[in-house]
This record gives C-alpha cells, structure tokens and sequence, in this order.
C-alpha cells in the first residue's frame, strides 16, 4: 500500500475525523442492516448516498423507501435522512450518519415523469437515468448500441423535470451516446456518481476524457469507485493505489473540484463467502446462477464480461486491495496524504465537492 510518517499518520486522522465524509453511491443493505452501517460508521463516513429502488417500477421503489426510513426510525439515535448540505452537516454535529437517497436507474418512473414530483417528496435529491441496461429514456454502459443510441424525447423531458425539481442527474451508468446528450441537455450540473476513468481501465462502465471535460464543465463531480475491473483492465491487480490513479487522472484533466469516492459495495459477496444464500432472483439463488433477463448485475457478467468480469470473478475479486468495504475508507485519505494532497483538496475530495453541487442544484 503506501508508508506514512507518524506526522502524517496524525494528519491523516486529523483530517478523516473532522472532514464531511461522503460515500455518493452504497447500496441499500448500508441503511436497513445494522452489520454494515456500523462498518460504514468505522470508516468514519459521515453520509452515505444509497440506492434506494429506482429499478423495478415505482410500487417497488415506494416498498424500498419505506424499508430505510423504518431502519432510520428504530435507529434515530445514530441515523437521519439528509436532502442538503445543512443537513448534513447538522448529522455530523449531532454524531449521526446521514443517509441521502438516490436511485440508479429511472425504470421506476413507468413511463411517467410526474412520478418525479413523488420522489422529490419522498427526498430523494439524485437519480440515474439508466443502469447498465437500456430503458425508456436511452442506453446504459452495457448496451451494444450505447456508442450511437442518446436519449429518448421522454428522455430529454425527464432531464428538463429533473432541473426543475431539483433532483441532480446521475451517468454513472450510462451509455456514450446518452451521457453526452444528457450533459448537453441539462442545465443544471451533472454527477457521475460511481465511475473511473476509461483511459486507464477501458471498462464501459468508466468514463472518456470527452465526457469527463464535459460532466466538469457543467459544475460537476465524479465518485472514483473500488470495483476492480474499473480500476484496472487486470482486475486482479487493482488496489489503492489504482483508486488514487484514477483520482489523480482526473485532477490533473480538470481539478480537485470535480472528483470525490463512491465505494459502491455490496452485501452479497461478503454474504456469499459466509456461505450464506442470495436472495431469490430472476438470476437464481447463487451468484453462479445463468441470468435469463435482460437486466440486473449478473446478466453484464455474462454479456458484456469486460465491463466488469466474469460471473466468478466477482466472488474472487470483489474490490480493490486495500479499499474492499467501507471500514477501509480511511485509506483514501491516507492515499491523498501519501500523494502529496493539500488539507484543502483533501476535505474537498471527501466531501466537500459533494455538498457544493447540493448546494448549487437543490431548492432547499
């Protein structure tokens, strides 16, 4: 990993401890599982942005809410729904993990953009437009056709709903063509939310200078995440050190302002390893399981394997060394430390970045 000198180990710590820490995309087991809130809460994160639905209609997407506002609700003491800055600032005061919602997918809608207004009461301030896949508004980063297939005119509207609302675009997931079209169409700035750079790791999932320029020039930030494949096309070599390329990468394209961390980790795989069961799926009740619709994580394993690996690898290489779970978040800051960083940039990375596109995007 990196060595630190014990100045710097205490200025590391100094700076985790009283710095806005944001992980912008866990999924939802971070907020109705105790198990791995605490973990987060070991890491010192103070927010965490979860996927919350988003993907299977808005009936399914209402049941998700309901599931982490309970867990909030019986947790009261250590967790607290945030929509702002100010929010969230007030939980890191109070001693509290915020939790923003978001989606990474806008399947949920049915077609319907008033739907928006639903979420936007709910508090959810970020969505995807697409996952991997494609849906009613364009392509996802895992189609064949997303080099050429943009967004729909129920796509554009979405867009423009979203600007009204205040509820921040999401391309994470996203394919070429859409990502462009929507960077274009938005006029408000636009997130990639979990995304490396595809100059390093030319996964689909990661993003080209052309769209990395664009997504900086609108006002906006990028979560370098931990997903090996993302962060190296050998997957099996991604560490931290990979991690703290692709933040590097893109401060040196665009600035410290347009970059943060998104861990993106999932239950499952450490589940797997307990020798625990998945959840009953469309996929079967194993990881290993053949998919047979045209959506969800496993079916990209299978389609599009250097997106992201194989089926297998992802039970042998979940994340990168170094930076597999949220507990280990602490080493990002020690990275920036290492490389150099300046206290300022640093507090921007963790968090700050983050807050500034709330501040700049949402009404409240």
């Amino acid at each position: 990993m990196f060595e630190l000198s014990e100045e710097q180990e205490i200025r590391a710590k100094k700076l985790h401890d009283e710095s806005i820490v944001i992980d912008a995309t866990a999924l939802d087991h971070v907020a109705t599982k105790k198990r791995w809130f605490d973990q987060a809460r070991s890491g010192g994160v103070d927010v965490i942005w979860v996927t919350i639905g988003g993907f299977a209609g808005m009936a399914n997407t209402i049941r998700s809410v309901a599931n982490v506002l309970r867990f909030i609700e019986k947790n009261s003491d250590v967790a607290v729904q945030v929509k702002n800055s100010k929010d969230m600032r007030k939980a890191k005061q109070e001693g509290k993990m915020g939790i923003l919602f978001a989606t990474q997918d806008a399947a949920c809608l049915d077609g319907d953009y008033a739907f928006l207004t639903v979420m936007d009461n709910l508090g959810y301030r970020v969505m995807g437009l697409t996952y991997s896949e494609s849906n009613m508004l364009g392509d996802g980063c895992g189609e064949r056709t997303r080099e050429e297939r943009g967004l729909s005119f129920f796509g554009l509207d979405v867009v423009e709903e979203m600007n009204r609302l205040g509820i921040i675009i999401d391309l994470a997931h996203c394919g070429d063509a859409t990502t462009m079209d929507a960077l274009k169409a938005s006029k408000a700035p636009c997130l990639f939310t979990h995304a490396n750079v595809r100059a390093i790791s030319d996964s689909s999932r990661n993003k080209t200078d052309e769209q990395i320029l664009a997504m900086a020039e609108s006002g906006g930030v990028m979560g370098i995440t931990a997903l090996p494949r993302m962060v190296n096309n050998d997957l099996r070599a991604a560490s931290i050190d990979g991690v703290l390329d692709h933040i590097d990468y893109v401060v040196n394209l665009v600035g410290v302002d347009h970059v943060g961390f998104a861990g993106d980790f999932t239950d499952s795989i450490e589940r797997v390893k307990l020798g625990e069961m998945l959840p009953g799926t469309s996929y079967g009740t194993s990881a290993k399981a053949a998919p047979t619709q045209g959506s969800g994580w496993a079916y990209w394993r299978v389609k599009q394997p250097n997106m992201l690996g194989t089926l297998e690898e992802r039970d042998v290489v979940p994340y990168a060394k170094d930076i597999d779970n949220l507990g280990k978040y602490p080493n990002v800051t020690r990275g920036l430390v290492a490389r150099g960083y300046d206290d300022d940039s640093i507090v921007k990375i963790l968090g700050e970045n983050w807050l500034r596109v709330l501040d700049n995007v949402n009404k409240e």
